[in-house]
């Protein structure tokens, strides 16, 4: 935004931006500045903004049967169509950026050519038609030498705005301060990092990945499978996991913390240990590897005794895997294990059961804890957990995004440019003396394109002291 008094060099009052070459006919012009439009800026952001937050709430490429089962099969397809699930390597959100990218730069080209104007062309003689522009101005006259006058308006300039630069121009002389010039810059460099940023986030849209792996005690992968994707990235290197641990609350089964302790092999050698958890990735090669979910590996098996309500053994041991369905002797009901607990309640391994006997079911739980906890489910036979062979999974979210280092880069920039356009003001200060030796006038004018109020206190203070010093060498 151009303050009202800001000064033009003469001929340049009125900006007249040209069409770039080729953009002769109407249309061409219509579309280049439409493009270059502050308003278009403005609407891609809101709508990236908009979208960004739609993409913090549903979850970006899960796995299908996690989105049918938050979401039905019907918003799926909505999701799938379009693209929400992986929104941001969507083909629209990417085009969006693209578009940024142009109006910024449009942007930057169409409007630069003025601003570099204020702060390689400022006018240095101060005229009287410049003097009359100006919002801060202030005049004195004394019967002083012109010299004299000089000689103390470029000390008080200098303390008090920095560095004075001297015009002669005829029966006058401008002293002229302009401080700050690259403060202008700053709205430019700040385009500059969102240009940056959006290359970044680009490069991680096309090149990066996002995959999810199971991981089971004492195994290792070096193959990580996409989201939504029938692919997997091969790594440069092998991923192992040597131990899987979960802490529970006191005397419930919620985890308060899990962790994993990871080994990375790369050409036969351990390279890299690390224990991983919520927040605390590892990683290598700039691929992350989050600790994200955990479970039981579905080859994990449980033996059972099978008693009669005496508690004498009624038939031989069953030995069976979660979800899979048994029966035993001296019972025609179906049991199935739902669900295996390896540290039940912090004690021993337990599994949540399910009996089906005709078109009835009936859950249960049994204990290794407590071996004769079954029997008070009444029935011929009850269930009792000899042993185990259980082995936990743990499950990683692993993300690689060259794109990162950019997105650093843009910020700190964006940064630089934040402090350069509302910390540096781009400060103009001009005092004519005119050599009479009768009577010295001297007029003084100012202006900023930032902290207007501030600068006008400088200015004013500045004035005042410039009278005074004027006054205090009258003849």
């Amino acid at each position: 935004m151009t303050d009202k008094n800001e000064p033009s060099a003469p001929g340049r009052d009125v900006e007249r931006t040209a069409p770039p070459e080729g953009t002769g006919s109407s249309f061409l012009g219509g579309l280049y500045d439409s493009l270059a439009s502050v308003t278009l800026a403005i609407y891609l952001l809101i709508f990236l903004a908009l979208t960004s937050v739609i993409g913090t709430v549903v979850l970006q490429k899960g796995r299908p049967e996690q989105y049918l089962m938050e979401y039905g099969p019907g918003v799926y397809r909505f999701l799938q169509f379009l693209a929400l699930d992986d929104m941001y390597r969507s083909w629209w959100f990417l085009t969006l950026l693209i578009l940024l990218l142009v109006n910024i730069t449009l942007c930057s080209v169409k409007r630069f050519p003025r601003a570099w104007r204020l702060m390689t062309q400022s006018p240095r003689v101060l005229d009287d038609a410049l003097f009359k522009r100006m919002k801060h101005r202030g005049s004195v006259r004394r019967g002083i030498a012109p010299q004299d006058a000089v000689g103390e308006a470029e000390r008080i300039l200098a303390s008090r705005f920095g560095k004075v630069r001297r015009e002669r121009d005829g029966g006058s002389e401008t002293l002229y301060v302009d401080r700050g010039w690259y403060g202008r810059l700053g709205a430019y460099v700040v385009h500059l990092s969102i240009l940056i940023l959006a290359v970044g986030a680009l490069i991680g849209g096309l090149r990066g990945f996002k995959g999810f792996v199971a991981i089971v005690e004492g195994q290792a992968v070096d193959r990580v499978p996409l989201r939504g994707k029938n692919t997997a990235v091969k790594l440069d290197f092998i991923v192992r996991c040597d131990d899987f641990k979960v802490e529970y609350y006191p005397g419930t089964q919620q985890p308060k913390d899990y962790y994993s302790d990871l080994t990375v092999i790369r050409g036969g050698q351990e390279v890299q240990r690390k224990r991983i958890e919520v927040n605390h990735p590892l990683i290598v090669d700039g691929i992350y590897f989050y600790q994200s979910s955990y479970g039981v590996d579905q080859n994990s098996t449980v033996t059972f005794q099978v008693l009669d309500p005496s508690g004498t053994v009624a038939g031989p041991d069953v030995t069976v895997r979660a979800g899979q369905s048994f029966n035993v002797m001296g019972d025609s009901s179906t049991y199935v294990i739902q669900q295996i607990f390896p540290d039940y309640m912090g004690g021993s391994p337990a599994v949540q059961m399910s009996q089906f006997l005709g078109s009835g079911r009936r859950d249960f739980l049994v204990s290794q804890a407590a071996p004769d906890r079954d029997r008070l489910r009444g029935g011929p036979v009850y269930l009792s957990i000899k042993n185990t062979a259980i082995r936990e999974y743990t499950g990683l979210q692993v993300a690689w995004d060259p794109g990162v280092p950019v997105v650093w880069l843009a910020c700190a920039i964006m940064i630089i440019g934040l402090y350069i356009a509302f910390f540096v003001p781009h400060r103009r200060v001009w005092i004519r003396v005119d050599l009479d030796a009768d009577e010295t006038a001297v007029l003084m004018a100012g202006t900023t394109n930032r902290n207007p109020a501030t600068f006008e206190r400088d200015f004013e203070e500045a004035l005042s002291e410039l009278k005074g010093a004027l006054k205090g060498r009258k003849g």
